[in-house]
């Protein structure tokens, strides 16, 4: 729980550390009438943990994390250069990727990211319901995420692929 209100594993365990401490000098002020140590252990773990991310807050501390992620995301390339490609290579590269989904699929993520409707629109776009849209859309999302997470190959100008899926020699 701590580690969920800090985000960050060192002032967790620091934190989980001093719980147990306080909790063994002031073991005295449990009172079972109240409620069970467990949620004692809990409420007191939960106060301690949002008085030290106020402290970290207030001592910019996670500002700091902030400007470091957002300067590692700046330094990191496009996609397309990680892979080897040129930004024409790239783009042919996600267009198979959207082709290789359903039609519902492709239609659904269209509508929310190229025509800025929302799921629920969209779902009446296509005279759906709103789960099956919702399906659609993250289904969708799903396979065209694991297929652009392949490493493309970028096929050079002049070659061609003489051999089909079956292994029979074909002509383009």
């Amino acid at each position: 729980m701590s580690y969920k209100i800090l985000r960050e594993p060192a002032e967790a365990e620091d934190l989980l550390q001093e719980v147990f401490l306080a909790i063994y000098l002031q073991q005295e002020r449990f009172d079972s009438a109240r409620g069970s140590v467990r949620t004692w252990i809990l409420q007191f773990a939960y106060f301690k943990a949002l008085l030290r991310r106020r402290y970290l807050r207030i001592r910019n501390f996670y500002k700091q994390e902030e400007f470091q992620e957002a300067a590692d995301t700046r330094v990191s390339s496009h996609p397309a250069e990680r892979f080897g490609l040129n930004q024409a290579e790239w783009s042919w590269f996600v267009e198979k990727g959207v082709g290789s989904l359903t039609d519902k699929q492709r239609r659904t993520i269209e509508l929310v990211h190229v025509e800025g409707y929302t799921l629920q629109e969209a779902a009446e776009a296509q005279r759906e319901t709103l789960a099956n849209t919702r399906n659609y859309y993250y289904r969708g999302l799903k396979a065209l995420r694991s297929f652009l997470q392949t490493n493309p190959r970028p096929q050079l100008a002049g070659e061609v692929q003489l051999l089909g899926p079956d292994g029979a020699l074909e002509f383009q």
